[in-house]
Protein backbone atom coordinates (compact mmCIF):
# COMPACT_ATOMS: atom_id res chain seq x y z
CA UNK A 1 0.00 0.00 0.00
CA UNK A 2 1.37 3.45 -1.26
CA UNK A 3 0.38 4.71 2.19
CA UNK A 4 3.53 2.44 4.08
CA UNK A 5 5.98 3.39 1.93
CA UNK A 6 5.32 6.82 1.94
CA UNK A 7 5.18 7.33 5.81
CA UNK A 8 8.19 4.72 6.15
CA UNK A 9 10.37 7.37 3.38
CA UNK A 10 9.19 10.50 4.88
CA UNK A 11 9.70 9.16 8.53
CA UNK A 12 13.03 8.18 7.70
CA UNK A 13 13.98 11.54 6.39
CA UNK A 14 12.80 13.32 9.02
CA UNK A 15 14.95 10.91 11.34
CA UNK A 16 18.24 11.85 9.21
CA UNK A 17 17.53 15.77 9.33
CA UNK A 18 16.98 15.43 13.08
CA UNK A 19 20.34 13.64 13.90
CA UNK A 20 22.76 15.80 11.46
CA UNK A 21 21.22 18.88 13.57
CA UNK A 22 22.15 17.21 16.63
CA UNK A 23 25.46 16.07 15.46
CA UNK A 24 26.44 19.57 14.40
CA UNK A 25 24.88 21.59 16.58
CA UNK A 26 25.16 19.42 20.21
CA UNK A 27 28.56 17.47 19.46
CA UNK A 28 28.78 15.68 22.59
CA UNK A 29 25.63 16.99 24.45
CA UNK A 30 23.40 14.52 25.96
CA UNK A 31 20.20 12.45 24.29
CA UNK A 32 16.72 14.40 25.58
CA UNK A 33 14.62 11.53 27.19
CA UNK A 34 11.79 9.94 25.47
CA UNK A 35 8.45 11.40 26.30
CA UNK A 36 7.01 9.74 29.23
CA UNK A 37 4.04 7.36 28.27
CA UNK A 38 1.06 8.65 29.56
CA UNK A 39 -0.46 7.05 32.56
CA UNK A 40 -2.06 3.44 31.68
CA UNK A 41 -0.51 3.37 28.37
CA UNK A 42 0.44 1.02 27.01
CA UNK A 43 -3.24 -0.28 27.17
CA UNK A 44 -3.87 -4.06 24.91
CA UNK A 45 -7.37 -5.13 24.20
CA UNK A 46 -8.10 -9.05 23.00
CA UNK A 47 -10.69 -9.39 20.63
CA UNK A 48 -11.94 -12.08 18.16
CA UNK A 49 -9.69 -11.08 15.58
CA UNK A 50 -6.33 -10.55 18.05
CA UNK A 51 -4.92 -8.34 20.30
CA UNK A 52 -5.02 -4.31 19.71
CA UNK A 53 -2.09 -2.58 21.83
CA UNK A 54 -2.76 1.29 22.12
CA UNK A 55 0.83 2.90 23.00
CA UNK A 56 -0.39 5.67 24.08
CA UNK A 57 -3.57 8.45 24.81
CA UNK A 58 -5.14 8.44 21.40
CA UNK A 59 -5.78 12.07 19.89
CA UNK A 60 -7.03 11.32 16.50
CA UNK A 61 -9.90 8.80 16.61
CA UNK A 62 -11.93 7.66 14.39
CA UNK A 63 -14.85 5.21 14.77
CA UNK A 64 -16.80 3.19 12.73
CA UNK A 65 -19.38 1.44 14.80
CA UNK A 66 -22.71 3.21 16.04
CA UNK A 67 -22.09 1.63 19.68
CA UNK A 68 -18.61 3.03 19.58
CA UNK A 69 -19.32 6.20 18.50
CA UNK A 70 -21.96 6.97 20.90
CA UNK A 71 -19.66 5.40 24.05
CA UNK A 72 -16.98 7.76 22.79
CA UNK A 73 -19.13 10.88 22.85
CA UNK A 74 -20.98 10.09 26.07
CA UNK A 75 -17.29 9.63 27.11
CA UNK A 76 -16.63 13.24 26.04
CA UNK A 77 -14.79 12.64 23.73
CA UNK A 78 -15.31 13.80 19.64
CA UNK A 79 -14.04 11.55 17.44
CA UNK A 80 -12.19 12.97 13.82
CA UNK A 81 -14.38 10.94 11.67
CA UNK A 82 -17.81 8.54 12.72
CA UNK A 83 -20.61 6.41 10.70
CA UNK A 84 -23.16 8.54 8.63
CA UNK A 85 -26.59 8.37 10.16
CA UNK A 86 -28.67 7.16 7.26
CA UNK A 87 -31.89 7.79 9.44
CA UNK A 88 -31.36 11.02 9.92
CA UNK A 89 -31.20 14.11 7.12
CA UNK A 90 -27.95 15.62 8.37
CA UNK A 91 -26.30 12.39 9.20
CA UNK A 92 -26.24 12.86 12.52
CA UNK A 93 -28.49 11.50 15.04
CA UNK A 94 -29.97 13.95 17.73
CA UNK A 95 -28.06 12.31 20.47
CA UNK A 96 -24.91 12.11 18.84
CA UNK A 97 -25.70 16.08 17.76
CA UNK A 98 -26.08 16.79 21.43
CA UNK A 99 -22.38 15.63 22.50
CA UNK A 100 -20.81 16.98 19.48
CA UNK A 101 -20.82 21.07 20.52
CA UNK A 102 -21.02 22.22 16.99
CA UNK A 103 -17.92 20.32 15.97
CA UNK A 104 -18.67 18.24 12.96
CA UNK A 105 -16.69 15.04 12.24
CA UNK A 106 -15.90 13.80 8.62
CA UNK A 107 -19.32 11.40 8.16
CA UNK A 108 -17.62 8.44 6.78
CA UNK A 109 -20.46 6.65 4.29
CA UNK A 110 -20.85 2.47 4.24
CA UNK A 111 -21.48 0.75 1.10
CA UNK A 112 -22.71 -2.40 0.73
CA UNK A 113 -19.26 -4.02 1.99
CA UNK A 114 -18.47 -1.33 4.74
CA UNK A 115 -16.35 1.55 4.63
CA UNK A 116 -13.38 2.44 2.03
CA UNK A 117 -10.32 1.45 4.26
CA UNK A 118 -8.49 4.05 2.23
CA UNK A 119 -10.85 6.68 3.03
CA UNK A 120 -10.41 5.81 7.31
CA UNK A 121 -6.51 6.43 6.87
CA UNK A 122 -6.68 9.59 5.12
CA UNK A 123 -7.94 10.78 8.18
CA UNK A 124 -4.79 9.99 10.05
CA UNK A 125 -6.29 8.23 12.92
CA UNK A 126 -3.92 7.18 15.67
CA UNK A 127 -6.76 4.84 16.78
CA UNK A 128 -9.73 3.54 15.58
CA UNK A 129 -12.81 1.82 17.29
CA UNK A 130 -14.68 -0.47 15.26
CA UNK A 131 -16.18 -3.51 17.56
CA UNK A 132 -19.80 -2.47 15.49
CA UNK A 133 -18.68 -2.79 12.10
CA UNK A 134 -20.64 -5.32 10.71
CA UNK A 135 -18.06 -5.46 7.92
CA UNK A 136 -14.71 -5.18 9.84
CA UNK A 137 -13.94 -8.73 9.55
CA UNK A 138 -13.22 -7.66 5.17
CA UNK A 139 -10.26 -5.22 5.98
CA UNK A 140 -9.49 -5.09 9.34
CA UNK A 141 -5.83 -6.57 8.82
CA UNK A 142 -5.36 -3.35 6.24
CA UNK A 143 -6.34 -0.86 9.20
CA UNK A 144 -4.30 -2.75 11.55
CA UNK A 145 -1.36 -2.71 9.72
CA UNK A 146 -0.91 1.03 10.41
CA UNK A 147 -3.52 1.48 13.21
CA UNK A 148 -4.63 0.28 16.52
CA UNK A 149 -7.91 -0.91 15.62
CA UNK A 150 -10.44 -2.37 17.67
CA UNK A 151 -12.87 -5.77 17.06
CA UNK A 152 -15.73 -7.33 18.61
CA UNK A 153 -15.23 -9.57 21.63
CA UNK A 154 -17.85 -12.02 20.21
CA UNK A 155 -18.81 -11.70 16.55
CA UNK A 156 -19.95 -9.13 14.40
CA UNK A 157 -22.78 -7.31 16.10
CA UNK A 158 -22.66 -9.50 19.13
CA UNK A 159 -21.16 -7.96 22.18
CA UNK A 160 -24.02 -6.13 24.14
CA UNK A 161 -23.50 -2.06 24.45
CA UNK A 162 -22.12 -2.76 27.59
CA UNK A 163 -19.39 -4.43 26.69
CA UNK A 164 -18.95 -1.93 23.80
CA UNK A 165 -18.98 0.97 26.03
CA UNK A 166 -16.36 -0.64 28.63
CA UNK A 167 -13.59 -1.79 25.61
CA UNK A 168 -14.02 2.26 24.07
CA UNK A 169 -13.32 3.16 27.85
CA UNK A 170 -10.27 0.97 28.11
CA UNK A 171 -8.58 2.21 25.01
CA UNK A 172 -9.23 5.77 25.48
CA UNK A 173 -8.10 5.87 29.14
CA UNK A 174 -11.42 6.19 31.14
CA UNK A 175 -12.31 2.71 31.82
CA UNK A 176 -14.13 3.93 35.51
CA UNK A 177 -16.18 6.70 33.42
CA UNK A 178 -17.23 3.76 31.26
CA UNK A 179 -18.26 1.62 34.18
CA UNK A 180 -20.11 4.47 35.59
CA UNK A 181 -21.97 4.81 32.25
CA UNK A 182 -23.02 1.51 32.16
CA UNK A 183 -23.99 1.83 35.67
CA UNK A 184 -25.82 4.88 35.37
CA UNK A 185 -27.41 4.11 32.01
CA UNK A 186 -28.64 0.27 33.75
CA UNK A 187 -29.97 2.61 36.63
CA UNK A 188 -32.07 4.76 33.90
CA UNK A 189 -33.91 1.31 32.63
CA UNK A 190 -34.69 -0.18 35.86
CA UNK A 191 -36.17 2.65 36.68
CA UNK A 192 -37.80 3.05 33.84
CA UNK A 193 -39.71 -0.87 34.36
CA UNK A 194 -40.06 0.36 38.20
CA UNK A 195 -41.90 3.58 37.00
CA UNK A 196 -44.02 1.68 34.34
CA UNK A 197 -45.87 -1.41 35.40
CA UNK A 198 -48.38 -1.70 32.67
CA UNK A 199 -45.26 -2.53 30.24
CA UNK A 200 -44.14 -5.87 32.61
CA UNK A 201 -44.00 -8.98 30.44
CA UNK A 202 -46.15 -7.51 27.66
CA UNK A 203 -45.51 -9.60 24.53
CA UNK A 204 -44.12 -7.50 21.90
CA UNK A 205 -42.12 -7.70 18.72
CA UNK A 206 -40.49 -5.33 16.07
CA UNK A 207 -41.44 -6.05 12.32
CA UNK A 208 -39.93 -4.35 9.27
CA UNK A 209 -41.80 -4.22 6.04
CA UNK A 210 -40.02 -5.35 2.80
CA UNK A 211 -42.38 -5.13 0.12
CA UNK A 212 -44.97 -7.37 -1.63
CA UNK A 213 -46.43 -7.60 1.66
CA UNK A 214 -44.05 -9.70 2.90
CA UNK A 215 -42.68 -8.53 7.13
CA UNK A 216 -39.79 -8.98 9.32
CA UNK A 217 -40.80 -9.75 12.72
CA UNK A 218 -38.01 -9.79 15.72
CA UNK A 219 -37.72 -13.63 17.16
CA UNK A 220 -34.63 -13.11 18.95
CA UNK A 221 -34.87 -12.09 22.55
CA UNK A 222 -30.60 -12.55 22.87
CA UNK A 223 -30.69 -10.29 19.56
CA UNK A 224 -29.75 -6.63 20.23
CA UNK A 225 -33.11 -5.14 19.55
CA UNK A 226 -34.84 -8.06 21.66
CA UNK A 227 -32.73 -7.01 24.87
CA UNK A 228 -33.45 -3.21 24.47
CA UNK A 229 -36.90 -4.79 24.90
CA UNK A 230 -36.68 -6.69 26.97
CA UNK A 231 -34.89 -4.46 29.44
CA UNK A 232 -38.16 -2.18 29.19
CA UNK A 233 -40.25 -5.12 30.33
CA UNK A 234 -41.29 -6.63 27.54
CA UNK A 235 -40.78 -10.13 26.45
CA UNK A 236 -41.25 -11.55 22.50
CA UNK A 237 -43.52 -14.61 22.81
CA UNK A 238 -42.87 -18.09 22.49
CA UNK A 239 -45.03 -18.68 19.22
CA UNK A 240 -42.60 -16.29 17.70
CA UNK A 241 -39.36 -17.55 18.52
CA UNK A 242 -40.48 -20.61 17.73
CA UNK A 243 -40.35 -19.55 13.88
CA UNK A 244 -37.51 -20.41 11.92
CA UNK A 245 -34.67 -17.43 11.00
CA UNK A 246 -31.93 -15.35 12.31
CA UNK A 247 -32.66 -12.89 14.41
CA UNK A 248 -35.77 -12.38 12.43
CA UNK A 249 -38.55 -14.50 10.76
CA UNK A 250 -39.95 -13.88 7.54
CA UNK A 251 -43.80 -13.47 7.30
CA UNK A 252 -45.81 -13.64 4.62
CA UNK A 253 -49.35 -11.83 4.26
CA UNK A 254 -51.04 -15.32 5.44
CA UNK A 255 -48.65 -15.27 8.47
CA UNK A 256 -49.96 -11.74 9.94
CA UNK A 257 -51.65 -13.58 12.51
CA UNK A 258 -48.17 -14.54 14.10
CA UNK A 259 -47.90 -10.90 14.75
CA UNK A 260 -51.26 -10.47 16.92
CA UNK A 261 -49.41 -9.35 20.39
CA UNK A 262 -49.57 -6.42 22.64
CA UNK A 263 -47.46 -4.12 21.18
CA UNK A 264 -46.52 -4.45 17.65
CA UNK A 265 -43.38 -1.96 16.31
CA UNK A 266 -43.42 -1.48 12.49
CA UNK A 267 -41.62 0.85 10.11
CA UNK A 268 -41.98 0.70 6.62
CA UNK A 269 -38.90 2.60 5.70
CA UNK A 270 -40.33 5.57 4.11
CA UNK A 271 -42.11 3.34 1.84
CA UNK A 272 -45.87 4.90 1.30
CA UNK A 273 -46.28 1.98 -1.07
CA UNK A 274 -45.25 -0.92 1.35
CA UNK A 275 -47.39 0.82 3.99
CA UNK A 276 -50.57 0.88 2.10
CA UNK A 277 -49.74 -2.68 1.25
CA UNK A 278 -49.94 -3.74 4.39
CA UNK A 279 -52.11 -1.76 6.65
CA UNK A 280 -55.06 -1.90 3.89
CA UNK A 281 -54.60 -6.23 3.86
CA UNK A 282 -57.91 -7.20 6.30
CA UNK A 283 -55.56 -10.01 7.64
CA UNK A 284 -53.49 -7.23 8.79
CA UNK A 285 -56.55 -4.56 9.38
CA UNK A 286 -58.36 -7.54 11.83
CA UNK A 287 -55.38 -8.26 14.29
CA UNK A 288 -56.20 -7.43 17.74
CA UNK A 289 -53.20 -5.54 18.25
CA UNK A 290 -54.19 -3.05 15.49
CA UNK A 291 -57.75 -3.03 16.53
CA UNK A 292 -56.86 -2.65 20.35
CA UNK A 293 -53.91 0.09 19.13
CA UNK A 294 -50.76 -1.36 20.30
CA UNK A 295 -49.37 -1.42 16.49
CA UNK A 296 -47.33 1.85 16.48
CA UNK A 297 -45.61 2.98 13.12
CA UNK A 298 -42.24 4.12 13.96
CA UNK A 299 -39.77 6.00 12.25
CA UNK A 300 -36.74 5.05 11.07
CA UNK A 301 -34.31 6.71 13.74
CA UNK A 302 -37.25 5.21 16.14
CA UNK A 303 -36.31 2.14 14.79
CA UNK A 304 -33.10 1.92 14.48
CA UNK A 305 -32.52 2.95 18.14
CA UNK A 306 -34.09 -0.12 18.95
CA UNK A 307 -32.64 -1.86 16.96
CA UNK A 308 -29.15 -0.33 17.87
CA UNK A 309 -29.08 0.62 21.52
CA UNK A 310 -26.28 2.41 22.72
CA UNK A 311 -25.12 4.50 25.84
CA UNK A 312 -26.25 7.84 23.74
CA UNK A 313 -29.40 6.24 22.85
CA UNK A 314 -31.36 4.78 25.16
CA UNK A 315 -31.86 8.18 27.07
CA UNK A 316 -33.39 9.37 24.24
CA UNK A 317 -35.41 6.14 23.66
CA UNK A 318 -36.80 6.87 27.54
CA UNK A 319 -37.93 10.37 26.34
CA UNK A 320 -38.81 9.96 23.23
CA UNK A 321 -40.09 6.30 22.44
CA UNK A 322 -40.96 5.25 26.03
CA UNK A 323 -44.42 7.63 25.81
CA UNK A 324 -45.52 6.31 22.52
CA UNK A 325 -45.20 2.68 24.24
CA UNK A 326 -46.60 3.35 27.48
CA UNK A 327 -49.41 4.90 25.39
CA UNK A 328 -50.20 1.80 23.17
CA UNK A 329 -50.97 -0.41 26.63
CA UNK A 330 -53.77 1.58 27.95
CA UNK A 331 -55.35 2.12 24.99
Amino acid sequence: MSLSSTAIRNGAALLVSAALVVAAGCGSAPEAPPPAAAAGYPVTLTHKLGTTTIPATPKRIVVLGEVDQDALLALGITPVGMPRSREHPSGITPWAKAKLNGVTPELLTAGDSGFDPEQVLKLQPDLILANTDYYLEKYYSRLSAFVPTTAFELGAYQDGWQAVTRQVGKAVGKAAEADKLVADTESALARTRADNPALQGKRATMAQAAGAGKLYALREPKDPAGVQLGAFGLRIPESLQALPGNFAAELSAEQYDKLDVDLLLINYDGSADNEREVESNPLFRNLRVVKAGGRIIMTGLEFHALRTPTPGNIPWLITEVLPKLRKAVSG
